[in-house]
C-alpha cells in the first residue's frame, strides 16, 4: 500500500492534491487528522448542556471535564483531567495558545447549532478554531502522537487488497511525520507559490515548517495540471523513483 502523508500551509492545495490522488484510484483510503480531532470535538459537544463563558475559567474547565473519557473511547489515550485542566496563570503567560479555544466558545454562543452538527470535510471550516486548539493542546498535554498513533492503527486495519493507496492529511508536527514514516509513508508537502500563509502565529501551524518531507508539490497550475502531477507522483513512488520536487506545470521544473 502506498501511504502519503500530506503537509503544507492552509489554503495551499492539500485537499485539491488529495482529490487528484483519489482520481487515480477510486478505492483510495483517506484519513484526516482534523476529522479524528473532530470526533473528539463532536463527543465534547454532545455532552454540552451549557456553553461556558469565555471569561470564566472554572466554567470552561467544567465543560472540558468529559475529555479524558472521550479520549479513551475515541483514540485510546489515557489522561487525567488535571493534566489538561486550564490554568489561569498559564493563560495569562501564553494567551495566544488559548485564543482559538475562546474563539470557538464565542462561536458557540453566536451559533448554538454548531453543537448539533457532526464535523465533516464539508463543514470543518466552521470548526477550525476548536480543531486547531484541541489538535495542538492535547498533543502538548497528553501525548505528542495522540492523533497519528490512532491514524496508524486505523491504517493497519485496512484491507490492503481493497486499498492500494492511503492518503493522510493534516500533518502539523514533526512527530506526525515520524509516526507515519515508521508505518511506511512518504511525506509530501503541497505548496502554492505567491499564496499567503495563514495563521503563522498559531502554535500548530508554526510547527509545519519543521516537518521533513520526501517531496514537495509546487501547485502552480490548473486542476488538470495537478491531476497529471498526482499521476506522476504515484507512478514514481510505485517504481521507487520519487523526486524531491514536482511542479504541476512541468515547464517551470525545467527552468
Amino acid at each position: 500500500m502506498i501511504i502519503l502523508g500530506l503537509t503544507g500551509p492552509i489554503g495551499h492545495g492539500k485537499s485539491s492534491f488529495a482529490k487528484a490522488i483519489a482520481a487515480q484510484d477510486p478505492s483510495v483510503a483517506h484519513f484526516e487528522s482534523s476529522l479524528i480531532v473532530g470526533e473528539v470535538a463532536d463527543a465534547l459537544h454532545a455532552t454540552t448542556t451549557k456553553v461556558p463563558s469565555r471569561d470564566d475559567i472554572d466554567e470552561i474547565n467544567e465543560w472540558l471535564k468529559p475529555l479524558p473519557d472521550i479520549l479513551m473511547k475515541v483514540v485510546n489515550a489515557h489522561c487525567v483531567f488535571g493534566a489538561i485542566a486550564l490554568d489561569e496563570a498559564e493563560i495569562e503567560r501564553h494567551p495566544i495558545e488559548y485564543e482559538k479555544l475562546f474563539i470557538h466558545i464565542d462561536n458557540l454562543h453566536r451559533n448554538p447549532e454548531l453543537l448539533k452538527q457532526k464535523i465533516s470535510l464539508e463543514n470543518k471550516e466552521s470548526y477550525r478554531p476548536i480543531l486547531q486548539w484541541l489538535g495542538g493542546y492535547l498533543v502538548r498535554r497528553v501525548d505528542n502522537g495522540i492523533w497519528y498513533k490512532e491514524i496508524v492503527r486505523r491504517i493497519q486495519e485496512l484491507d490492503q487488497d481493497q486499498h492500494k493507496i492511503c492518503i493522510v492529511g493534516g500533518l502539523r508536527f514533526p512527530n506526525d511525520a515520524y509516526l507515519l514514516k515508521k508505518a511506511g509513508a512518504k511525506i509530501v508537502k503541497v505548496y502554492r507559490p505567491e499564496h499567503l500563509q495563514y495563521d503563522k502565529l498559531d502554535p500548530t501551524e508554526r510547527e509545519r515548517d519543521n516537518i521533513p518531507v520526501d517531496c514537495t508539490i509546487v501547485s502552480n497550475g490548473s486542476i488538470d495540471d495537478l491531476n497529471a502531477c498526482a499521476k506522476r507522483v504515484v507512478e514514481d513512488i510505485s517504481s521507487g523513483k520519487i523526486q524531491p520536487v514536482y511542479y504541476a506545470v512541468q515547464a517551470q521544473n525545467a527552468a
